[in-house]
């Protein structure tokens, strides 16, 4: 399991957030991070992935990727847990 440290003066606060609807703990490097977590357990997510992982897409167009900082499977969807202006567009 991936190790969080952090000390004084530090502006984020990584750690572990235990989530009942996943039955797991998830690692966050941020506040922001942490929030969202809760919001997604209190959303009943069954099952949420952190990065690092990759998303490749392939369109008509050519193709992209994307780094999620969390990927979340709410119901019959998924929900990715970056804002818009963060998506990373590879060419």
């Amino acid at each position: 399991m991936r190790g969080f440290t952090w000390r004084a003066k530090q502006r984020h606060r990584p750690g572990l957030e235990v989530m009942v609807s996943t039955g797991r703990k998830h690692g966050f490097e941020s506040l922001e991070e942490m929030r969202l977590l809760v919001a997604l357990d209190f959303l009943r997510a069954s099952e949420v992935l952190s990065q690092p992982f990759r998303l490749d897409f392939e369109y008509a167009a050519g193709h992209a990727w994307h780094i999620p900082d969390f990927l979340a499977v709410i119901g019959s969807g998924m929900a990715d847990g970056r804002a818009p202006y963060g998506a990373d567009q590879g060419r």
